[in-house]
């Protein structure tokens, strides 16, 4: 198979993903980065200092800080003061954080079983090897 039509498709999925996403989140009031903070926040515990926010979504501090900003606007996060660290900022889910990170868990499982819930093992295991390989060439560039 050429190489080129494999990463048109690979284009042309992250693409209609990336749209049918934006929709379900516009929605919701959210944009593709405030709803990774909340899930990271959800999936990996909470209070999380910004500076961890930052390691764990792979951007800056300073862009964390925006996110948070609009996210504690809509009253989906708050921020306290770190206990021993006071140049540290804790970063929680409210109540209604804790329904939006719900909310996404479940819709990303609807999309998983919607889409591949048909599909044998065997395929799917191979096209999650074929995308970790493409993340790995892409990482190491």
């Amino acid at each position: 198979m050429e190489a080129v039509r494999v990463l048109d498709a690979a284009f042309e999925l992250a693409a209609r993903l990336g749209e049918l996403m934006d929709e379900a989140l516009d929605a919701q009031g959210l944009t593709p980065a405030r709803a990774e903070l909340v899930l990271a926040l959800h999936q990996h515990g909470e209070p999380m200092v910004q500076r961890a926010l930052a390691r764990v979504l792979r951007c800056t501090p300073r862009h964390i800080t925006g996110l948070v900003d609009a996210l504690e606007q809509r009253d989906l996060v708050r921020r306290t003061t770190h206990p021993t660290d006071r140049r540290a900022v804790l970063v929680a889910l409210t109540a209604a954080g804790r329904a939006s990170a719900r909310w996404l868990t479940e819709q990303r499982a609807d999309a998983a079983h919607a889409l591949f819930a048909d599909r044998p093992d065997r395929e799917l295991e191979a096209f999650v090897a074929v995308a970790e390989y493409m993340l790995a060439r892409l990482d190491g560039r």
